[in-house]
């Protein structure tokens, strides 16, 4: 009977070892699983940006998904192409107005329509030749230092709009190089002692830094 009861005890603790062995063998654990995916990034061509951000402003920076530039690059447009207008504008009238007064060397030479159309025109009554005559030549050379100051405002104002285009063709070309540029957390760096030996005197102790990437 007690070795009945022995193989019973003994088979049971089998039975018991052979189960948690199974239950070790096929339970896994919910948070001892760990799948990686890692996210492909998507690779811009940088002379596609470049031919796009050439052919129409901002064309470049919306093709790298840059879309938070767009303000930016329009804006600059914007500003710009205003200040282009508007000293334009400011030497054509000075312009007209030096080509008006240039024919003449006196206010008595003046025809009424050309002294009405400049005192129209800026409507200034220090520079108004009908209430002070003795200004022409003032007013002559206001003239011309008007049109030369417009005229190289303008030319900058061109200028300055062709520069924003190539920034914002070089900015899209710079983005889509750097889209393949790998950015991770893996960024550390390691001190350590090295001894360093410069071939006269003694042994000294120096530090080796590693970066990791």
């Amino acid at each position: 009977m007690k070795i009945y009861l022995k193989g019973i005890f003994v088979a049971a603790i089998l039975a018991l070892l052979c189960f948690n062995m199974e239950a070790q063998e096929f339970t896994v654990p919910k948070d001892s699983l760990k799948i990686s995916v890692s996210q492909q990034k998507k690779v811009y061509s940088p002379k596609k940006a470049s031919i796009y951000a050439a052919l129409f402003p901002g064309l470049g920076q919306v093709y790298n998904g840059k879309y938070w530039k767009l303000p930016i690059v329009y804006g600059g447009y914007v500003g710009l192409i205003y200040l282009l207008g508007w000293n334009n504008n400011n030497y054509n009238d000075y312009f007209n107005a030096y080509k008006t007064i240039a024919k003449y060397q006196a206010v008595v030479q003046m025809s009424k329509v050309d002294k009405d159309y400049l005192n129209e025109l800026f409507k200034i009554p220090y520079w108004d030749l009908n209430i002070n005559p003795s200004h022409f030549d003032s007013f002559k050379t206001q003239l011309k230092g008007g049109k030369d100051y417009y005229r190289r405002n303008r030319d900058m104002s061109v200028i300055a709009i062709a520069a924003l285009h190539v920034l914002s063709i070089i900015d899209a070309s710079v983005d889509a190089n750097l889209s393949d540029f790998d950015i991770t957390d893996s960024l550390s760096m390691h001190i350590e002692p090295m001894p360093m030996n410069f071939g006269i005197g003694p042994q000294v102790i120096g530090f080796n830094v590693a970066f990791n990437f």
